[in-house]
């Protein structure tokens, strides 16, 4: 955890040169605590595959957006849910969510954390602008577990610790 919030690492959705290579790296290096395998257009076999190129002991640190029956086969952190993904389809724990507004917050109790975005606007998605102002979300958010999602680079972890995130989760910085 780097400056007391939980550092989550999203995987590009295309294919990256060595990505399980650079994955096993971020976890080694504590550059995140977390990856969260994000391929929408994989089908269960390429994830499988990604999965088993990263060392049994990494598997306890990873979320996973799609494919959610391999959580059970590699020992998975969980699933992580979305608009694409909304249930689990088999019992699991450690369950993550995907939030777009302060009002969907209110769904935390179920979840380990909710990731939020975007928080800043986009550096992987052009044109995604940030609808969020840090001092509006302060009341909102803490003391609960929500990670800041979209925008977010190092040198914005003491706004958001300020602010009162959990965690920073990053995808264009690490990929990009």
């Amino acid at each position: 955890m780097k400056h007391g919030l939980q550092i989550i690492a999203m995987t590009s959705p295309h294919r990256i040169p060595d990505e399980a290579l650079k994955i096993i790296k971020l976890l080694q290096n504590g550059d995140a605590d977390i990856v969260h395998i994000r391929k929408p257009d994989w089908d269960i076999m390429e994830t499988s595959e990604l999965i088993s190129s990263i060392p049994n002991q990494y598997h306890g640190r990873i979320k996973i957006h799609d494919h959610f029956s391999l959580c059970r086969k590699f020992h998975l952190l969980g699933p992580h849910l979305n608009s694409r993904n909304p249930k689990a389809d088999i019992p699991c724990t450690h369950i993550s969510y995907s939030a777009h507004s302060i009002e969907q917050l209110s769904l935390l109790s179920h979840y380990d954390y909710v990731t939020l975005s975007p928080v800043f606007d986009s550096i992987s998605k052009p044109g995604y602008l940030s609808s969020f102002n840090l001092e509006d979300i302060r009341p909102h958010i803490e003391g609960k577990r929500v990670i800041a999602l979209g925008g977010v680079t190092p040198d914005k972890f003491p706004k958001l610790a300020a602010s009162g995130f959990y965690g920073a989760a990053m995808l264009g910085y690490f990929w990009h």
